[in-house]
């Protein structure tokens, strides 16, 4: 094995496809296998490497960023990072540098050494430091990876290590220059754009792709107003699998939860909320429901601001491997009518991932609106509710910050203050509108995603 791997260490000397600078990044790596199979140089460039990596000097471009960060000159540390590890490098150690930022213009100077301007990007960055937290609570980290959602939330031994933590001025000066930025790098895609007014309640589509789908499916955050004097009937329907239940979970100011599942709901009277039942015989067809009502909920629990509802598989399997829909209905009485009636289903979409696990949507309950999740939890969990749910509050303001309202707004080179004016309409409503004219609608996923790419 020895003399396996230093015949290719030497091959690669030969070839001369040795990088010093990015080997140094593993340097300690470097200098045990260097040690552990007693190589000894033959070329004057193997002599060179040998001598660096085992050196006690340190020359990677991380070790020069590091002393450049020590010494509080943040504008040479990144300059050195961008001119060996690229902007890319300087992305992802974004929070670090900001935090270490000493005047009001230093966070400019950051962002313009990103050399970004991909709108998808700066929106991105956008979210985040809008909704930059500066309470000493542990932090919750989420990303999707393979359209599942994972989530990590601090440890007590990592909030007493926590370093990088970015001030309010900086924090402002951040996302007013990435709304500048965003602006200029979105002008003049669209001609005469009208906007109807209602798409301000649409997020953009960030984490969807172009294959989801579903009657009322749309980005995750965006809101549907409840009209006044309705139940919302909750419901998900299965087959292929025996159990599936579907939950409630109220979160308050301070994220804490209140439980509405066949656990906590078994035998209650109907009153502000109702669950149908658990049924845990479904493989020919199932379905569970929660009829709630808005008003009379508010007034029995006054201190819970958001409904938060989830799907999961108490059965042995993942959604993939079954047949399961969920939406929602508008009733005018609890408990009235049959258990699905078409005319009364506002959104309904298949639950297909390949997860026991998924958030459906959520109810505001001081705004009276009903805000698309529709994500998928990597977990194994049987039973919901045994993680918080604070995190998914995030998505109840996203609409706030930026909406495709906005988006289109930037991208348009004049906004129209009619349909018969413009040359790009952007509503939620049917028509009919002039011949000739694009309308972009709220689910065309596709086509606002091949605009911010553009």
């Amino acid at each position: 094995d020895r003399k396996l791997v230093t015949a290719v260490i030497d091959r690669q000397f030969e070839r001369g496809g040795c990088d010093i600078a990015a080997c140094l990044e593993k340097k300690r790596v470097w200098n045990g296998l260097l040690h552990h199979i007693h190589y000894r140089a033959k070329t004057e460039q193997a002599k060179a490497f040998v001598n660096v990596m085992r050196g006690k000097e340190n020359l990677s471009a991380y070790a020069a960023f590091e002393e450049a960060m020590a010494s509080g000159d943040v504008r040479k540390a990144v300059l050195c990072l961008k001119k060996r590890k690229g902007s890319g490098a300087v992305l992802r150690n974004l929070n670090y540098i900001i935090s270490r930022c000493s005047s009001d213009e230093d966070p400019d100077f950051v962002l313009d050494c990103l050399d970004s301007r991909n709108p998808i990007v700066l929106i991105q960055l956008l979210i985040q430091y809008a909704q930059y937290r500066f309470d000493a609570e542990a932090r919750t980290f989420k990303f999707t990876k393979y359209n599942r959602l994972r989530v990590h939330t601090e440890t007590e031994e990592e909030c007493s290590q926590r370093r990088s933590l970015i001030s309010a001025k900086h924090r402002d000066r951040l996302t007013s220059t990435l709304k500048e930025y965003l602006k200029s790098a979105l002008k003049g895609r669209l001609g005469k754009v009208y906007i109807d007014p209602d798409m301000a309640n649409y997020a953009l589509p960030l984490q969807e792709n172009t294959s989801q789908g579903g009657f009322g499916v749309l980005p995750k955050g965006s809101r549907i107003h409840i009209e006044n004097a309705k139940i919302i009937r909750a419901f998900t329907y299965w087959e292929k699998v025996n159990d599936i239940d579907l939950s409630v979970f109220g979160i308050d100011a301070k994220g804490r939860q209140t439980e509405f599942s066949w656990r906590t709901m078994a035998g209650r009277k109907p009153d502000a909320i109702f669950f149908s039942g658990d049924e845990t015989s479904g493989y020919e067809g199932g379905s569970e429901y929660f009829d709630i009502n808005i008003e009379k909920f508010r007034k029995t629990n006054p201190k819970i601001l958001y409904l938060i509802f989830c799907d999961n598989v108490f059965s042995w399997g993942s959604f993939k491997k079954c047949l399961c829909k969920a939406g929602f209905m508008l009733r005018d009485k609890m408990q009235s009518g049959q258990i699905f009636e078409p005319k009364t289903v506002e959104s309904s979409f298949t639950v297909n991932c390949d997860s026991r696990f998924a958030y459906l949507f959520g109810i505001d309950l001081i705004k009276k609106d009903f805000v698309w999740l529709n994500l998928a939890r990597d977990s194994n969990a049987a039973v919901a509710g045994t993680t918080s749910m604070k995190f998914l509050t995030d998505y109840f303001n996203l609409t706030d910050i930026i909406n495709q309202y906005t988006l289109f707004e930037m991208m348009a080179e004049e906004v129209v203050q009619s349909p018969d004016e413009a040359e790009v309409i952007i509503t939620d409503k049917s028509g009919p509108y002039p011949e000739g004219v694009e309308v972009i609608r709220e689910y065309d996923f596709e086509r606002v995603i091949a605009l911010m790419n553009r």
